[in-house]
């Protein structure tokens, strides 16, 4: 079972996700912000990071950055999910995005994204 990192602040879109992913056989990993996020990232890796930018305590793109400055962690694949198309210039410097949705998004999309980057 290939296991997705969802890290969102909000809570509805945590249900979005959980109700579209799990309906599709994934294991849902969950935090609320980037440092919730590195904290799953110690104990598991997962195929495939959902990133939100905006968040309280520490944000998107500052994970971003966190998580391509170590080995382990830095080809694991990150589809942003974002309220606008505007990606942070310092992600697009870094590279190594695998997708960016626009919130909000149908179940269709995302599964659309999720299956391009995991190969299903």
């Amino acid at each position: 079972m290939k296991k997705i990192l969802t890290i969102e602040d909000d809570a509805d879109f945590q249900d979005i996700y959980t109700l579209y992913l799990q309906g599709e056989s994934y294991e849902i990993l969950k935090a609320s912000n980037g440092q919730e996020g590195l904290a799953v990232l110690e104990r598991t890796i997962p195929d495939l990071i959902l990133l939100d930018l905006i968040m309280p305590v520490m944000d998107g793109e500052t994970f971003y950055v966190q998580l391509r400055s170590r080995e382990a962690w830095a080809k694991t694949p990150v589809i942003v999910a974002s309220v606008n198309d505007n990606i942070p210039a310092k992600i697009q410097e870094l590279g190594g995005l695998a997708g960016h949705l626009r919130k909000p998004f149908s179940a269709e999309a995302l599964l659309e994204k999720v299956r391009a980057c995991l190969g299903a």
